[in-house]
């Protein structure tokens, strides 16, 4: 029992750990095509209509 508790607490924090860059990120990321156009690093994608990395 303790070890199905164990392994869920660090199942879960494996998946945070993994997640919480992507949404950090998602959170830092210019949501407008102008927004993005003036970002260096960055070019809007046309099929998703979100700005992402060159």
């Amino acid at each position: 029992m303790i070890s199905k508790i164990v392994r869920g607490v660090i199942l879960t924090g494996v998946l945070f750990a993994v997640s919480a860059p992507m949404v950090a990120y998602a959170a830092d990321a210019p949501k407008t095509k102008a927004a993005c156009k003036k970002a260096k690093d960055m070019k809007w994608d046309k099929k998703t209509k979100s700005c992402v990395k060159k």
